[in-house]
């Protein structure tokens, strides 16, 4: 492969991908997509606990189950969407991580991992889920 940027797949018009068929760009996109999914939750979660006492306490784990799903599911051209899926949406969390340390009183190892576990398996879905949506859609069919 040429890394000039005048090489065959340059010239293809095809997109380079960095780190063996993950596209990174994509992936970035992604993380940032969770990472603002997850900092809006916190923020709306006291709202939601002030107006449906039942609603909010819940509502972090349904914020990160939504933001681990919308990081997971743009996978681009990867040729390994459920990993790409996981890995962005475990990257949406690592960055929004510190400032759960900063907020929360008692963030426990039990916590981080079970949170991880949960990004890992919707992302992974998610990336699933968004390849086989654009495989279909590249073919002419409907959803």
């Amino acid at each position: 492969m040429s890394r000039s940027g005048t090489g065959p797949v340059a010239r293809s018009g095809t997109r380079v991908t960095m780190s063996r068929g993950i596209d990174t760009k994509a992936c970035g996109r992604g993380i940032w997509r969770g990472f603002a999914i997850l900092v809006i939750g916190a923020l709306l979660q006291p709202i939601a606990a002030a107006v449906a006492p039942l609603v909010g306490a819940s509502f972090l784990l349904i914020t990160a189950v939504v933001a681990f799903g919308f990081a997971g599911f743009r996978t681009g051209d990867t040729h390994h969407p459920i990993f790409q899926g996981a890995v962005t949406a475990v990257g949406g969390y690592v960055l929004v991580l510190p400032l759960s340390f900063l907020t929360a009183a008692t963030v426990g190892p039990q916590q981080v991992l079970a949170t991880a576990a949960v990004a890992v398996a919707t992302g992974g879905l998610a990336g699933f889920a968004g390849h086989v949506v654009r495989a279909r859609e590249k073919r002419g069919e409907k959803a």
